[in-house]
């Protein structure tokens, strides 16, 4: 495994390492495995840049994607601090 995942190898089932083989997911995909509805789920990609349209299909970068997930987080918790 490679980066600090394998510290949370035990708590990984296999629709994760499943994600983790993925770099661009669709809309469908992403709010089913982050468990968001999809106009949330839509629209935080759009505000995280992380939607490309390609044709008719959008795929959602998921490395962009859950870096702008951690910055809310870190945001989160410093607001709570």
């Amino acid at each position: 495994m490679t980066g600090n995942i394998w510290k949370f190898s035990d708590q990984i089932d296999e629709e994760d390492v499943e994600m983790l083989r993925k770099d661009f997911i669709t809309f469908a995909e992403g709010a089913e495995y982050y468990r968001l509805g999809m106009k949330p789920f839509v629209r935080m990609c759009r505000e995280a840049g992380a939607a490309y349209k390609i044709g008719k299909m959008v795929r959602v970068n998921r490395h962009i994607l859950e870096r702008y997930f951690r910055e809310i987080m870190r945001k989160e918790k410093t607001d709570e601090e």
